[in-house]
């Protein structure tokens, strides 16, 4: 297959993934997807699979039941209310996919903190004091992106690394530049070769995507807004704070969008480990 045509083809399926993340809640039929990826259904379920290394019906299922667990873990949500919301017409049908994926029912997994056993080494629970956040309302935007996937250093490096050189190849970072991260998914649920992470910029103008770098849209709404300080290494601890500290003892209720990460350090790799920020934004009410 020709560059050119694979390249017009992730840019293709990149605005499926995109799509797929932004209505997750809501129906998702094959001939859909394919409109959205200007492709025929017969064709686009096993270009998908190509690309994903899974089928379409597969990723829908893997990201809805993840999801479901996360709000099992971090919200008082019922387990009727989160099955409907993944998808599935009867709680029954849900605790049988979440028991076939999980190895438990979705109660056990609640009551047992998580899908971990006891004296389990978890990958992201060391936890740091709980910190305050400051709370603001933006306006949604338009952002380059990156997508890779695999263990969160080794994917935020590579998308990072390729967004750089499409970026600095067409003058595109300025003084007003942000530099987001989105990191998708809770590498306690996710297996590592699936947790999704994207690199993103601001960008003024109109710019069109190519190849890997696609476009999508954070969120507008209200945010809590929390400042890591020091390595990128903790920032698993500072998140564990915010969910297992800071939300349980405020009133506010999580929004359903992405959090993500803004780097206030222009060159990390210029910057002492603890000399860098990071702002971690929580979308809540």
């Amino acid at each position: 297959m020709k560059e050119t045509t694979v390249n017009n083809y992730q840019e293709r399926v990149n605005r499926v993934l995109v799509h797929i993340d932004a209505n997750l809640d809501q129906p998702l039929s094959l001939t859909m997807l394919a409109e959205v990826a200007s492709f025929s259904p017969f064709h686009f379920h096993r270009i998908f699979a190509a690309h994903m290394g899974e089928t379409l019906h597969g990723h829908v299922r893997r990201l809805r039941l993840e999801r479901a667990a996360q709000r099992l873990f971090r919200t008082d949500s019922g387990i009727t209310e989160i099955a409907l919301a993944a998808g599935f017409e009867t709680p029954a049908a849900f605790t049988k996919a979440f028991r076939e994926h999980f190895g438990q029912t979705p109660s056990a997994f609640r009551g047992n903190g998580g899908p971990w056993e006891p004296g389990t080494d978890l990958v992201h629970r060391e936890t740091a004091a709980v910190p305050q956040p400051q709370l603001t309302s933006v306006n949604g935007r338009d952002v380059l992106f990156v997508r890779k996937t695999g263990p969160y250093e080794e994917a935020a490096a590579a998308a990072w690394q390729a967004l750089m050189a499409f970026a600095y190849a067409r003058r595109l970072m300025t003084r007003e530049t942000q530099l987001i991260g989105i990191s998708h998914d809770d590498p306690n649920i996710t297996p590592e070769n699936r947790i999704r992470y994207d690199a993103c910029i601001t960008f003024p103008g109109s710019v069109k995507p190519e190849n890997e770098v696609g476009i999508q849209r954070i969120a507008g709404g209200r945010y809590a807004v929390f400042l890591h300080r020091g390595a990128y290494e903790r920032m698993g601890a500072t998140i564990n704070a915010i969910f297992a500290g800071w939300l349980p003892g405020t009133d506010r209720q999580l929004r359903e969008a992405p959090c993500f990460e803004m780097y206030l350090n222009r060159d990390p790799r210029r910057t002492k480990p603890e000399n860098l920020r990071t702002e971690v934004w929580v979308p809540v009410e």
